[in-house]
């Protein structure tokens, strides 16, 4: 397959993804608008976004799995599932407990290391439970943590009346760090000339690099402009932040790849790879992205 065509193809399925994203937030906020028509948010807004989420974390943790299978190692995907979805879904369980919400995500990430010793002592061997241990670990940091962090972002919504109102801050979230991996992706690819780190991501450049931060910018800075989710001088840093956090991510996800010796995570979906290849950046860039939310966002 020639370059245009594999350009072509993923501009294609990149314009795919971002319209089943779109209708997907849409209509996330249009339930939470319709079930929650006061101003307290009520036991289930933003579930629809949730549960998004967790099924893509779900992916995610299987996609790990395979990795690590790669390296001859047994862990077990289901368990790390079930660990990343009970941090992930703290938001919503945690109403059931007569404990402060921070102690309940510290009493989920206790319980995932309890399934972890429990699922292993079921095996009746001690062989690999660091390994299998660490695995859950990363499942439950990795994925759980970290969409429990976008989750957190489209709950910021919560108290307001209108769709999007809803959607606004998640929205702007992805697209500004989607944004940085356009325009890294273009700039590197027709002036990217000095590798960036080379030995885990040949393909990056520091021209990619600065081009990807420069449209994150520009994308942040009309999202302030039009919407005012942030005061419009904060955006430009906002964008830079979350590009530079979101290009981390991308590495770090590089180099689970580079160990398991794959250059893709999965083949789900055609010319982008599996949901890590697809949500590497914005994992990494989403509680930095809260953080800002919550520093600069105008007082309602």
């Amino acid at each position: 397959m020639t370059s245009s065509s594999k350009l072509a193809k993923r501009l294609g399925f990149g314009t795919l993804l971002i319209a089943a994203l779109t209708a997907l937030l849409l209509l996330d906020g249009y339930l939470t608008c319709q079930i929650d028509q006061t101003a307290s948010p009520g036991p289930t807004g933003g579930l629809t976004a949730a549960l998004i989420i967790l099924a893509l974390a779900t992916i995610g943790c299987f996609e790990i799995a395979n990795l690590l299978q790669k390296k001859g190692l047994s862990p077990s995907a289901p368990a790390m599932a079930l660990a990343s979805a009970l941090v992930l879904m703290q938001p919503y369980w945690q109403k059931l407990l007569p404990i402060p919400p921070a102690a309940s995500l510290a009493l989920a990430i206790l319980a995932c290391l309890a399934l972890g010793g429990l699922q292993q002592a079921r095996k009746r061997q001690n062989a690999n439970t660091l390994t299998n241990l660490a695995a859950l670990a990363l499942a439950a940091v990795y994925l759980g943590i970290g969409g429990w962090f976008i989750l957190q972002i489209r709950l910021l919504g919560l108290p307001q009346p209108r769709i999007w109102g809803q959607i606004a801050p998640l929205t702007m979230f992805l697209i500004t760090v989607k944004s940085c991996d356009i325009g890294a992706y273009f700039t590197g690819r027709y002036l990217g000339r000095h590798k960036w780190v080379p030995a885990i991501s040949p393909a990056k450049t520091w021209e990619g690099l600065a081009g990807g931060c420069a449209l994150a910018a520009i994308v942040a800075s009309i999202f302030a402009a039009a919407s005012a989710i942030i005061p419009l001088l904060w955006a430009p840093l906002f964008g830079v932040a979350i590009a530079l956090a979101g290009q981390l991510g991308d590495l770090l996800e590089s180099m689970l790849k580079r160990d398991a010796d794959v250059k893709d995570s999965a083949s789900l979906i055609p010319e982008f790879g599996g949901v890590l290849d697809l949500l590497d950046s914005v994992l990494a860039a989403a509680p930095l992205a809260y953080i800002l939310f919550n520093m600069c966002t105008p007082a309602q």
